[in-house]
């Protein structure tokens, strides 16, 4: 019985463990309705952007060696 009773220790303690970890990891809620509405308002501002135009990018042509950043500061 004292065998059964020592087991039952760590695996209690893993339960416990893993509630506390679901509970901790829940996404918290919005506080009002209108804080949820300007999360979305601003959500979908952000969705309707543009993406922005970097100057730096280069198109990589298959076949093509690859050019080190390095390579390219010395040049």
């Amino acid at each position: 019985m004292s065998a059964l009773a020592w087991w039952l220790i760590p695996v209690g303690a893993t339960v416990l463990a893993v509630l506390f970890v679901m509970l901790r990891s829940r996404p918290s809620k919005p506080t009002t309705t209108e804080d949820s509405m300007q999360r979305l308002r601003l959500m979908q501002e952000a969705m309707d952007r543009p993406l922005p135009s970097s100057g730096n990018t280069r198109v990589i042509q298959p076949g093509a060696p690859a050019a080190d950043a390095d390579d390219e500061a010395s040049a």
